[in-house]
C-alpha cells in the first residue's frame, strides 16, 4: 500500500507540494506528479486540504506505564484540599474492582494543600486501616505511606536514614509518613503490584489515547518490568516505539545480559543507565549551589558524591552503557556536567551516547561547558505550567536561570522534549505552547516565567520529533520528513497563521506510524 499527502505545506519542504509513502517509509517528497508517476502499487491520496503534514511525535521522558497504570491506581492530581483527598480515598476504596494486595498511585501536591501537614499516614490509616497504602508524590520524589506499610518493610522512628534520602519527622521524633528520595524506595521490594492483565490493558488504552496528541512513541523511565509489560502489549497488537532507560539496580544484570545502549530497533531500544542525581523542586529536595529560601541549611539534596558518580558512569561505561541523569538543581547539572567530562577524557568512553534529564535550573555560566561535555539535554518545557509559584518561593534568587531553554539551544547544546508524565500531561501541544509563552496553567492569562528564554515553534517542534529522536539514536531514521525515513506522520492546522494559542486547544487530524494511519480525525 503506498499513500500520497497533497495539498497542504510540508514541515520542512517550503517548495514540496507532497510526499510519497510507501510500506513504512517515505518514498519521495516533491512534486504531487512526481509522486503519483513513482507509486507503482494502489494508492490512497490523502488531500490536506490546506493543513500541514509534521514528523510524528516522540515524548523523550515519561514513566508510560505509571501514567497508564492511573486509569487502575490512586490519583490524586486534582485534589487541592485535605478533605477532597479523604473523600476520593473513600470512594476510590468502595469501587475498587479487584481485590488489591497494596493501594498505590499518587499524585498528591503538599504545596497544593492549604494544611498540608494534615497529609499523612493518620489520614490513609482512616481510610486503609488493614491494607498497605503507598502513594507517590507529584514529583515523584517521596512516597506517602500508612502505618501497615511502615510495618510491612520494619521502618519505625528508631531507622537510621539512608543515605541520599529522609524520613519526614515531627518535633516529637515520630514518622508522619512522608519519606523523600531514596527512603521511598525502601518499601519497593514489598510493593505487590495489580494484575498483570489489567496493567496491560490500560497500556493498551493509553496507546491509542495519546495518537490524538501525535505521539507515537515514548522513552520509558521505569524498572525491567515495566519494559516487559511494553513489550507484551506490542505482542498484542498495541503500536508504538519505545526506548527503555533502566534503573541503577538492574545495572549489573544488564551487564550480565551483555546488552548494550541503544541497542535494538525502532520499536524497542535499550537506551542508558538512568540514576537520579538528586531531588526536586517541589519538596525541596533538587542540589542547589545556594540554600532554599527558610531554610539556611537546605541545599537539596545530592544523592551521588562526585566521585561516587563518577564511577557509578565508569562502571557503566566499561559495560558499554550511556548515562540517563535525572538532574533538577544547579549543583547537580554542575555535577553531571563535571563527571562526564571526565569520563570523556578516556578515548575508550568517547562514543558514548550520555544524557542530562530535566535541567530546571543551571548557571549560565554552565551552559558552555554543558555544551563541550556533549551531553544530550532531554527537557520538559510543560513543567513551567505549574512551576512558576515554586519557582516564587524556593528559588526566587535563580528565577533567571529556570528553564534556561533559549540559552542552552543557542549555545548549541543538543536536545529533546518531553512530558515526565504522569507528573505531567503528556500532550506535546501544552509543552510547545509552553516553550513558546511560558505561562502558568497553560493559560494566556497566566503569569510568564523569563520570557527572555522562549523558543520559536519551529524548536519546540524539533524538540518532539527530530530532538526525540536523536534522542534514542534514531535521528537518522526517525524524526523528519526525508526520503528513507520512517513514515511517521501527523497531520495539524497551518499554525504559522495562527496566535499562540492554537496550540492549547491542538490536535492531530491524522497520526501515522510506519506508513499505517493508527488515528483519523480530519473531517
Amino acid at each position: 500500500m503506498t499513500t500520497i499527502f497533497y495539498g497542504g505545506p510540508i514541515y520542512g519542504h517550503p517548495k514540496a507540494e507532497a510526499v510519497l509513502v510507501a510500506n513504512d517509509s517515505i518514498f519521495h517528497v516533491g512534486t504531487l506528479s512526481e509522486c503519483e508517476n513513482l507509486a507503482t502499487e494502489p494508492t490512497e491520496k490523502i488531500n490536506l486540504q490546506g493543513k500541514m503534514l509534521l514528523p510524528a511525535f516522540t515524548d523523550a521522558h515519561t514513566h508510560f506505564v505509571e501514567y497508564a497504570k492511573s486509569q487502575l491506581l490512586v490519583s490524586l492530581l486534582d485534589c487541592s484540599s485535605i478533605p477532597e483527598i479523604e473523600d476520593y480515598l473513600k470512594d476510590y476504596r468502595d469501587k475498587l474492582s479487584w481485590q488489591a494486595k497494596w493501594i498505590l498511585g499518587g499524585g498528591w501536591n503538599r504545596n497544593a494543600l492549604d494544611q498540608p501537614m494534615q497529609l499523612n499516614k493518620e489520614l490513609l490509616d482512616r481510610v486503609f486501616p488493614d491494607i498497605p497504602v503507598a502513594l507517590f508524590s507529584r514529583d515523584y520524589h517521596a512516597k506517602l505511606c500508612n502505618s501497615v506499610a511502615l510495618k510491612i518493610a520494619g521502618i519505625d522512628a528508631n531507622t537510621p536514614e539512608p543515605e541520599g534520602g529522609k524520613f519526614e519527622r515531627r518535633p516529637d521524633g515520630s514518622l508522619s509518613g512522608v519519606l523523600f528520595e531514596t527512603a521511598a524506595e525502601l518499601i519497593d521490594p514489598f510493593i505487590i503490584p495489580p494484575p498483570q492483565d489489567q496493567v496491560i490493558k490500560s497500556i493498551q488504552l493509553a496507546v491509542k489515547d495519546i495518537y490524538k496528541w501525535g505521539l507515537i512513541g515514548f522513552h520509558l523511565m521505569e524498572y525491567q518490568a515495566s519494559k516487559d509489560l511494553l513489550l507484551k502489549a506490542q505482542a498484542q497488537g498495541s503500536k508504538f516505539r519505545f526506548c527503555w532507560h533502566f534503573q541503577s539496580q538492574e545495572l549489573d544484570e544488564m551487564i550480565l545480559e551483555e546488552m548494550r545502549s541503544y541497542d535494538g530497533d525502532e520499536f524497542f531500544k535499550v537506551g542508558g543507565l538512568k540514576l537520579f542525581g538528586d531531588g526536586s523542586l517541589g519538596s525541596r529536595t533538587g542540589a542547589m549551589f545556594d540554600p532554599y529560601p527558610g531554610g539556611a541549611d537546605n541545599f537539596g539534596i545530592l544523592r551521588y558524591r562526585d566521585e561516587e558518580l563518577y564511577r557509578t558512569m565508569e562502571k557503566a561505561a566499561q559495560a558499554g552503557f550511556a548515562s540517563t541523569i535525572h538532574a533538577i538543581g544547579d549543583r547537580c547539572v554542575r555535577q553531571v556536567i563535571d563527571c562526564t567530562l571526565k569520563l570523556n577524557q578516556n578515548p575508550q568512553y568517547k562514543g558514548l551516547f550520555h544524557r542530562i534529564e530535566h535541567v530546571q535550573s543551571i548557571r549560565l555560566s554552565d551552559i558552555p561547558d554543558l555544551k563541550q561535555s556533549g551531553l544530550f539535554a532531554s527537557l520538559q518545557p510543560v513543567h513551567i505550567a505549574n512551576d512558576i509559584p515554586m519557582i516564587h518561593k524556593s528559588w526566587p534568587h535563580v528565577a533567571h536561570q529556570a528553564y534556561a531553554f533559549k540559552s542552552m539551544l543557542e549555545a548549541g547544546v543538543p536536545y529533546a522534549f518531553g512530558s515526565d508524565a504522569p507528573i505531567e500531561t503528556m500532550n506535546p501541544f501544552h509543552g510547545i505552547y509552553s516553550a513558546l509563552q511560558r505561562r502558568h496553567k497553560v493559560s494566556p492569562d497566566g503569569e510568564a516565567l523569563n520570557k527572555a528564554e522562549t523558543i520559536s515553534a519551529n524548536q519546540a517542534i524539533d524538540g518532539y520529533s527530530v530532538g526525540a529522536a536523536r534522542a534514542s539514536c534514531s535521528g537518522h531514521i526517525r524524526g523528519k520528513i526525508e526520503k528513507g525515513y520512517l513514515a511517521d506522520l501527523i497531520v495539524i492546522q497551518d499554525y504559522r497563521s495562527l496566535p499562540d494559542e492554537y496550540w492549547i486547544t491542538a490536535e492531530s487530524l491524522l497520526t501515522m506510524i510506519g506508513g499505517e494511519i493508527v488515528y483519523q480525525n480530519l473531517g
